[in-house]
């Protein structure tokens, strides 16, 4: 590789399609016309590219896969491949994006909004979401699916479960202790939180209300809170989930840690108002998402901001500079 192309792969962030009919590729479109972003790589077949989005084709330029040296900031840069329709062109975009950001192509991926129930009605039925998706691929069992907006973290323990398994799924107390340590960790490496506090909710309402409501919170969740306290880590709770962020919190706290998925979402996408972003913790690689997801209902409409988006950019960018510090040190 010559020196002016190991550069560039230093400085280039992948994209994948997610879903083409969604308004992910329009918001970033958007602001890569506005010149909001760049040094990015689109991935996507570029015949579907060309058939679902309005983009001038003389303001394209299409890469190949082994060499990024024609790259033209001035463009729309796509590293088009072979695929068989528009649903495989989302799980083909996917693979790809990490296969060549482990080969060191692209600090990082943003993955833009996906239709699960399109990837699971049309390739694979077992497909969950793009945080199990990325942590699968690295065989790693202990990431996260942490939110981030304005140096706060919403991290819901569980993700796309049933709730009446959510208790379940914390009778396991070295795996639930595990993924909460290598969350503090990931705080301290990728942001530079120094000792990061952090915060659990409970399973039930008002965490059980001492063992009234019920003994789950009190029974799983306590013996957790105590190893992870005795290994040194500065955590709290459980607390009740629906006081658990405040005003006096969120001034205190870094982490707000949930034990199911909407729990945290709800307070998340409220505060963040939708421009916050979903990062996969605890990974080799760098993935982040826009919170927004697919809403193919807005396309078009003035009422969108693409902040989502821009917020992405700049945390696969913070988060590599990170990184490489550790790195070199």
């Amino acid at each position: 590789m010559n020196s002016n192309l190991s550069k560039l792969n230093k400085k280039l962030i992948c994209v994948t399609i997610g879903d083409i009919k969604g308004i992910g590729i329009h918001l970033l479109l958007k602001e890569f016309k506005k010149e909001k972003i760049n040094n990015f790589v689109l991935l996507t077949n570029i015949n579907i590219f060309n058939k679902y989005i309005k983009f001038p084709k003389n303001r394209i330029k299409i890469l190949n896969e082994g060499n990024f040296s024609n790259y033209n900031k001035k463009k729309l840069n796509i590293l088009s491949f072979k695929t068989k329709n528009i649903d495989t062109n989302t799980m083909d975009s996917l693979n790809k994006s990490h296969e060549l950001t482990k080969k060191k192509k692209f600090i990082g991926i943003l993955t833009l909004p996906l239709n699960k129930y399109k990837i699971k009605r049309s390739i694979d039925k077992s497909f969950i979401d793009q945080t199990s998706f990325f942590s699968n691929k690295e065989n790693e069992k202990y990431s996260n699916m942490v939110f981030y907006h304005k140096k706060k973290f919403f991290i819901p323990l569980t993700i796309h479960i049933e709730i009446k398994k959510v208790y379940k799924s914390f009778q396991n107390k070295i795996l639930m202790s595990k993924k909460i340590e290598n969350l503090y960790y990931t705080l301290v490496n990728d942001f530079k939180i120094t000792k990061p506090k952090m915060i659990l909710a409970g399973i039930n309402p008002h965490a059980g209300e001492n063992k009234t409501i019920s003994k789950d919170d009190n029974k799983y969740l306590l013996p957790i809170i105590n190893l992870l306290k005795k290994r040194g880590l500065f955590i709290d709770g459980p607390v009740s989930g629906d006081g658990m962020i405040n005003n006096q919190n969120l001034n205190y706290y870094d982490a707000f840690i949930f034990t199911y998925h909407d729990q945290a979402l709800i307070p998340f996408k409220i505060l963040s108002n939708y421009q916050g972003v979903n990062f996969t913790s605890n990974l080799d690689i760098i993935r982040v998402s826009p919170s927004h997801g697919t809403a193919e209902n807005l396309i078009g409409s003035k009422k969108v901001i693409s902040n989502g988006i821009i917020n992405c950019f700049n945390l696969i960018k913070k988060i590599n500079r990170n990184r490489n510090k550790i790195d070199s040190s």
